[in-house]
């Protein structure tokens, strides 16, 4: 018994079987919030306006917001608290100020601007399923703000390592979501959902703040800007933020599409997607995770045999597992979603539409998740464009892949065109570590003392 445990302590960082359980929660959690969706409005055009109105606030918060804080955080906030604890936490404490500030900016011209994002969000949309999009789009804008807060709580927790705190926001972002809809749905319809929506953001804030109290920092407005702690987190954010909107961007050109092929696409694809993601997230994201610091120290240090290694298992493993999932995906999903999501306004025709695209988009799920150790293997070599650059041709491919396949696919065609987009990433993150691979080579010994 003793062996086993010694073997699981080895090889499993420190919390990551409390974050892989809590994120697990979260997606059952999801599962819920998809279940009372289902059940509540059905896949139609209420539902749809609700998931439409989600695009640009969260693209505008992952632009300005996410993709700066997610990858140079907590290296720099590291760096500084090893020589100067009171200089780390007041570039933590700028970097939230500022995210909060940028964010809030943003949040009001999308406000103002509401109305003219209905062409390009939901060209498709009647002129009363878009006054509803507008209507809904305005209270949403209001949660960006409140989640720049707590993703910059986030990265401050996770350098702290109270990783429990970090990971229950999802949890209850969702649990604000079902709440609001179960308790208001009666009464105001598809802006339960809206309303709950919003309580979950500043749930997700409120239980990070929670945990941050528990810890020595103290949170304050902080502009500390002209630091070279600053300068440097600014500099290391920027090959991040040019890849960080090509998802949302897939999935506004998605969302687009989706409103010209009838009422219900738009939540029948979200549905599917989200099955899609559970295998992705749980094997791709964490296993590539796992190895990264292996990776990044043997690429340091020069061993290609054992950064190899560890990359080839890490492929082996995750493209096996998923490719399991993609077959039982195919097989029993159907009878998932029936069992998950039918019932009440959720009709055989909705579950039939979610199903076919839930088996098309299993195809993308092996690619999808090797892109997460090939990235990793990349930034690993430190490298950060080709990762960049595998994510603009999957826009590209799938962009012109799902148009030209539309005319035969119809709603299946944005399946297909992903799984095509996820291939191609793949191959060109491949090709493209081979020769950083090869270029590998042992550190200089140091020299001798004389």
């Amino acid at each position: 018994m003793a062996q086993p445990r010694a073997l699981v302590a080895r090889l499993v960082p420190p919390g990551a079987l409390l974050l892989a359980t809590l994120t697990f929660a979260s997606y059952a959690m999801g599962l819920v919030r998809d279940r009372v969706f289902a059940r509540t409005f059905g896949a139609g055009p209420e539902l749809d306006a609700y998931n439409a109105a989600f695009v640009l606030p969260e693209l505008l918060l992952d632009v300005l917001v996410a993709s700066g804080l997610t990858a140079p955080f907590i290296p720099v906030y590291a760096r500084l608290a090893r020589d100067d604890r009171e200089a780390a936490d007041d570039f933590g404490r700028t970097v939230l100020t500022v995210a909060v500030g940028v964010m809030a900016a943003g949040s009001a011209i999308l406000f103002a601007i509401a109305p003219a994002t209905t062409a390009l969000i939901a060209p498709g949309f009647s002129d009363a399923q878009a006054d509803q999009y507008v209507e809904l789009f305005r209270l949403m804008s209001i949660t960006p703000v409140l989640f720049a807060a707590s993703i910059a709580l986030g990265e401050l927790l996770v350098a702290h390592r109270r990783f429990l705190w970090y990971a229950l926001a999802p949890i209850l972002y969702n649990a604000g979501i079902v709440g609001g809809t179960i308790l208001l749905a009666d009464r105001i319809g598809i802006y339960a959902a809206a309303v709950g929506a919003v309580a979950g953001a500043a749930l997700h804030l409120g239980i990070r703040i929670v945990g941050i109290a528990r810890t020595d920092v103290r949170i304050r407005p902080r502009l500390a800007v002209r630091t070279a702690a600053f300068r440097e987190f600014l500099r290391l954010m920027i090959p991040k933020m040019a890849a960080q909107p090509v998802e949302p961007l897939i999935f506004l050109f998605f969302t687009q599409l989706a409103t010209t092929l009838g009422a219900g696409a738009v939540s029948s694809l979200s549905f599917a997607r989200n099955f899609q993601s559970v295998p992705v997230s749980l094997v791709g994201v964490a296993f590539s995770l796992a190895v990264f610091p292996t990776l990044s120290a043997a690429a340091a240090a020069g061993d290609r045999p054992l950064f190899t290694r560890v990359l080839r298992n890490n492929l082996i493993v995750i493209g096996g597992l998923t490719a399991l999932a993609a077959i039982g995906l195919v097989l029993v999903g159907g009878l998932a979603i029936e069992l998950l999501l039918g019932g009440g306004n959720f009709d055989a025709d909705d579950v039939a539409r979610t199903s076919a695209l839930l088996a098309v988009f299993a195809i993308s799920v092996p690619f999808d998740a090797l892109a997460n150790p090939l990235a990793r293997a990349c930034y690993a070599t430190r490298n950060t464009l080709w990762p960049v650059a595998g994510s603009l041709l999957s826009l590209t491919v799938i962009v012109a892949a799902t148009s030209a396949l539309v005319p035969s696919l119809g709603l299946l065609a944005i399946p297909a065109g992903f799984a095509l987009g996820a291939a191609a990433k793949v191959l060109l993150l491949t090709v493209a570590i081979v020769p950083r691979i090869h270029a590998l080579q042992p550190a200089p010994p140091e020299p001798a003392e004389a």
